[in-house]
């Protein structure tokens, strides 16, 4: 039931939302064609924009937590997610008008939406603050009625996560516990509730009002097939709360799998479908951007690279993605036909410690790959990696075979997202990390922070460290 309340709100806010940018979208179209005196094609010939628009920015709320009731306890973190949503939304939308080089639509007229849409977003989004604030005050009549079957120890355990949980606010009104234990029918203190055993119950359901039952195990199988009986006689709703240890990384959900089983799973990565979509629609639109860069420094460069290096100007290598997938990497190439039978000879001039090799002035770069090398204008072939889904834009740096092979067990971790072109290790001066320790520090807490907002600050300092011509 808790799910299906949030999907209801989910749902809701959905419906609230396309109307509010629908609004917004008919408020800039009359104000910019009567304030400016444009003369614009009749609104229905704009109405297939708002396709695009509605899913980028329900897209963009979502992944912001604008869908979730916990990001409204304060207008301030609200409006910090709203400016958050319409700089990222702004920027798919008329990347997607750029790169569909649609001349038709009016780019004043997509910047009066922006204005409305974040104004009408924000009056919306500051109603639901003050509404739900007034949901958390209503009177105790409108709470729910809860009976705990659990020891006293671990109700006092569930209570404390439950008053942290807006959504699980309710009044519990008896602790039942499993068998007769001592202080029988004295108050139990800690919520303030009367204790009393599970045989207790029939007449409880009979006397008071209670919404739900809630069992805490450990339970004898006898005592769960009883609250079963008697909750489903009434219609009563049973919950069994679950308790699992507290994982060192991650999060635990549960799913229904069919005929009476959950399927409960342990994720230490980011496992929302909406956000991971979004996540590879950037890397897509950006990927586009970068083949066409690719494809001016290969006409600049490519006939040099071929008489310097003396090999073809693209360089192949084996990596390792996610999970241990291998992949073909490509890069423009650098170094000299033959470096990687050469690595063994300047391997004693490492200037890292552990699995990863780099050196500052390696001797098998030659003239044009070091020139490239100083702008990281030689990593421009991976977008075509990430056009086929093997890396993307931002993740973390994608290790040789050699290099897996003598990971350690947590190092393992660093492998669990697609690997990217850039990441925390680059635009963090990965010239002053020497411990491949640190930089797996850097890929972990990429992945336990992962937002879209991370990555788009993270490919904002890359493209000025790459402007700057910062080689490390």
């Amino acid at each position: 039931m808790l799910v299906a309340r949030r999907r209801l709100l989910r749902q809701v806010m959905a419906v609230v939302d396309v109307v509010t940018l629908t609004a917004a979208f008919i408020a800039a179209y009359v104000i910019v064609g009567v304030g400016f005196h444009r003369e614009f094609a009749s609104v229905t010939s704009y109405a297939w924009l708002l396709a695009p628009i509605t899913l980028i920015w329900l897209a963009c709320l979502s992944a912001f937590g604008l869908y979730r009731s916990a990001a409204y306890f304060s207008r301030r973190g609200v409006l910090t997610r709203l400016v958050q949503v319409q700089m990222l939304a702004g920027l798919l939308l008329f990347s997607m008008m750029y790169l569909t080089q649609s001349e038709v639509v009016s780019r004043l007229l997509l910047q009066a939406f922006l204005g409305f849409s974040f104004a009408l977003l924000t009056f919306q989004k500051l109603a639901v603050v003050s509404h739900l604030k007034k949901a958390r005050e209503r009177s105790d009549l409108q709470r729910r009625k809860v009976v705990l079957v659990s020891d006293p120890a671990i109700a006092e355990r569930y209570l404390r996560i439950m008053r942290g949980r807006f959504s699980l606010l309710a009044d519990v009104i008896r602790v039942l516990a499993p068998a007769a234990v001592n202080g029988h029918g004295l108050a139990f203190a800690a919520v303030n509730a009367p204790l009393g055993t599970v045989d207790d119950l029939p007449a409880l359901l009979q006397s008071q009002v209670v919404d739900e039952v809630i069992a805490v195990p450990p339970l004898d199988r006898p005592i769960l097939e009883r609250l079963s009986r008697w909750c489903s006689v009434r219609g009563i709703l049973l919950r069994i709360w679950l308790e699992l240890p507290c994982p060192a990384v991650g999060h635990w959900a549960a799913e229904y799998f069919g005929e009476g089983a959950f399927l409960v799973s342990l994720a230490g990565v980011p496992q929302n479908p909406m956000y991971l979509l979004l996540k590879r629609m950037v890397d897509v639109l950006g990927a586009a951007v970068g083949m066409l860069c690719c494809g001016i420094v290969y006409a600049c460069y490519g006939r040099r690279l071929r008489r310097e290096s003396g090999g073809s100007p693209l360089f192949c290598q084996q990596r390792i993605g996610k999970n241990g997938r291998a992949f073909t990497l490509y890069k423009f190439r650098s170094m000299c036909a033959g470096a990687e039978q050469q690595q063994a000879a300047v391997g004693v001039h490492n200037e890292m410690r552990g699995p990863i090799f780099k050196i500052r002035n390696d001797p098998r770069v030659t003239s044009a790959g070091g020139k490239l090398r100083r702008r990281h204008l030689d990593e421009l072939p991976q977008f075509w990696n990430v056009l086929r889904g093997e890396m993307s834009l931002v993740g973390t740096r994608p290790p040789t075979a050699d290099e897996t092979a003598v990971y350690g067990e947590h190092h393992h971790r660093r492998l669990s997202m697609k690997p990217g072109i850039t990441g925390l290790w680059q635009v963090k001066g990965n010239g002053a990390i020497s411990d491949f320790e640190q930089v797996v520090k850097l890929d972990c807490e990429y992945i336990d922070n992962w937002s879209l907002w991370l990555d788009f600050k993270i490919l904002g300092r890359t493209i000025v460290k790459v402007l700057r011509g910062d080689a490390w």
